[in-house]
Formats: structure tokens, sequence, C-alpha cells
């Protein structure tokens, strides 16, 4: 099974990925490029730089996908608008 992660660099994220690889999954994870990657560092995943919000990354990202695991999110927005926009 080859397995797409959002929000692969934050602390749940991160564990998921942990437990994919152990499961035996090959894992990607779509992350932008600022993001910070220490609690990935020396996992064997495949990093792909994109953004939940833009279409064409996203739809690169799926490409040979089997599953998905949307992890990436905010809590808190200031505007519903972006609070919906992400999480959707």
């Amino acid at each position: 099974m080859k397995a797409l992660v959002t929000g692969a660099t934050g602390f749940i994220g991160s564990h998921l990925v942990e437990a994919l690889l152990q499961k035996g999954a090959q894992v990607q994870c779509l992350v932008r490029q600022t993001s910070d990657l220490t609690w990935l560092k020396n996992l064997p995943i495949e990093v792909v730089h994109g953004d939940c919000n833009d279409k064409a990354s996203l739809g690169e990202a799926v490409k040979g996908i089997d599953q998905v695991f949307h992890l990436a999110g905010v809590t808190k927005a200031i505007k519903d608008k972006t609070y919906f926009e992400v999480n959707a």
C-alpha cells in the first residue's frame, strides 16, 4: 500500500507515518517548502512539496496513491472561510 499523509510534520502526523511504516506501507508526505521536517528525519519516506490549498500540487501528490490520511488542518482561524478551506 502506498499512503499519502498530509500534516505529517505535526505530532500526530509524524506518529501516523511511523505506524504506517511499521505496517510495511510506502509513505509519501505532502509538506510545504517551509515545513520543519525534524520529526520525519531519517525515516524512509518520500517528501512531496505542495500545499493542501493548491489543487495542482494535490493532484500531483495523489498520483499512484492508494490511501490518503488528511491530518493537515487548523484548529483556530480568524475567518470561518479559512478554517473550512484548510480542513475540507
